[in-house]
């Protein structure tokens, strides 16, 4: 298998973020791996067509890379976490970084953890998460991630004891929903930044089949998430789960650490949830 692994300092996906300022930070890499989303035999065979425009595999659906993020603090001698964030519609992992800011994001939140962010639909109206769809696919792109990292001295041999927390902008929810069904790591958290269109069965199912993993859904007025998340909120009521539902700028790490979901209304535009208040960073220092 033909793997590549670069430190990205002055090239690759995080190209448009100050360099100097990443090397400060931590070590980034990206991999190109044959259990990443894409490509993928679906989009081959059946083009994306949405309003009208076709969006052909060769440029949407042919990046097999994933970016990779280890924070300088990070003690890989302890247990950790690893952190995938998916992005949304018409989004890529470049564009990702700097529009959410999130290597800062995390970098700030402090948890012993990697950072990882595969690519998607790049640069397309599409939620399709490629071969991620499939049963134990994740599974090896994550080994292979852990791998990587213990052939780069990055990550011990023993280093066995870790949980995923999945994160993500808009169209990242039908990843996300796959992965919490066919994912054999065990999830500390989900936050869904605007995200929750559809499924919510998938995760009130994991949610209450796994009493130890936290969702954080954050929705607003026209991003085309409230009614779902409405309804999620009472049908939680009605089965008497433990959940708070407030404004976003109210937040507060005891939300989470007292209740199994957390509900936030956020007054911002559908792409300001994930920077705004800095909630990226805020949900993750809560979920330590």
């Amino acid at each position: 298998m033909k793997q590549l692994f670069c430190l990205f300092f002055l090239v690759g996906s995080i190209r448009s973020i100050a360099q100097q300022e990443v090397a400060k930070k931590g070590r980034a890499f990206t991999i190109y791996s044959q259990y990443s989303m894409f490509p993928d035999s679906l989009r081959n065979a059946m083009p994306r067509i949405y309003n009208g425009k076709t969006y052909t595999a060769a440029e949407h659906y042919n990046d097999s890379s994933a970016f990779i993020f280890v924070p300088d603090y990070f003690d890989k001698s302890k247990p950790f976490h690893v952190v995938c964030w998916f992005h949304g519609w018409n989004n890529c992992i470049d564009s990702a970084l700097v529009q959410y800011r999130l290597i800062e994001q995390f970098y700030a939140a402090h948890l012993n953890a990697i950072f990882i962010l595969p690519e998607g639909p790049k640069n397309s109206p599409d939620s399709y998460a490629g071969k991620f769809e499939r049963p134990a696919i994740f599974n090896a792109f994550i080994q292979e991630v852990r791998n990587n990292l213990i052939q780069q001295k990055l990550l011990l041999p023993t280093n066995q004891s870790f949980d995923l927390i999945y994160a993500g902008h808009s169209g990242a929810y039908h990843a996300i929903a796959n992965l919490l069904l066919n994912a054999s790591y065990p999830c500390k958290g989900v936050l869904l930044f605007d995200a929750l269109y559809a499924e919510p069965e998938k995760f009130a199912m994991y949610v209450q089949m796994h009493p130890l993993c936290k969702l954080i859904n954050i929705y607003t007025d026209n991003g085309g998430t409230f009614q779902t998340s409405k309804n999620f909120i009472t049908e939680m009521a009605a089965w008497r789960w433990k959940y708070t539902d407030r404004e976003e700028i109210d937040f507060m790490k005891t939300d989470i650490r007292n209740n199994q979901a957390v509900f936030l209304h956020s007054k911002m535009q559908h792409n300001d949830v994930v920077a705004n208040l800095n909630n990226f960073q805020r949900f993750l220092e809560a979920l330590e």
